[in-house]
């Protein structure tokens, strides 16, 4: 049974149920522009297989989804044929297809804790769990789990002029601006010392 919204909403609010629909009923957003391999298809499948379905398709009330297209391929596959959808009513068909593109975006503007992320991986892999059932590829458990190298400090003589020299720091973009913006705020107590922040392509 769908359970009742509530009765006061703000100016633009929409409507939001939760209701069990029937898996044939449902429809993939024909501009859809998430694109889902057949390998993540069936990470999400085993997934539903271990540990259930738990987190809802959303959809609009015509059954056309919003967001899930990959969680619905993964039920067709395992032969379900019901789930419980979020259905959103109310909005415009642009405020759809906003919501649909804010659901996949926003959730990849989040980053992982590496060594965080190291410590749990070892706890599952020391409790018989097997990390590549996560999501994770071969070539990343290697990574995550291999124990990270030591950082080598090396002096660098200067004169006493104003000499400029390069570091040269490689990796994601996203941790490189990490890196140049701690050097920043290192060096800032240096007086006469400054850190230009650019990029340069390689040959």
């Amino acid at each position: 049974m769908a359970k009742q919204p509530k009765t006061t909403l703000a100016p633009g609010e929409p409507i939001i149920t939760d209701e069990l629909r029937k898996v044939a009923d449902l429809k993939a957003d024909p501009k859809n522009a998430r694109r889902h391999s057949e390998a993540q298809v069936s990470q999400i499948a085993q997934s539903i297989e271990r540990f259930g379905f738990v987190e809802k398709l959303v959809i609009r009330p015509n059954g056309q989804l919003i967001a899930g297209e990959g969680r619905l391929l993964a039920l067709q596959r395992v032969g379900r044929e019901t789930v419980e959808c979020r259905v959103v009513a109310g909005l415009s068909d642009g405020g759809y297809k906003a919501l649909g593109i804010a659901l996949n975006r926003i959730a990849e503007n989040s980053r992982w804790d590496d060594d965080i992320l190291r410590d749990l991986l070892g706890e599952l892999q020391a409790e018989g769990e097997n990390p590549l059932s996560l999501g994770f590829s071969s070539g990343e458990l290697d990574k995550l789990l291999a124990e990270p190298a030591e950082l080598e400090v090396k002096e660098i003589e200067t004169s006493p002029v104003m000499d400029e020299f390069w570091i040269s720091i490689r990796g994601p973009l996203e941790h490189q601006a990490h890196a140049l913006k701690a050097l920043q705020d290192a060096l800032k107590p240096l007086t006469g010392v400054t850190v230009e922040l650019g990029t340069i392509a390689l040959a």
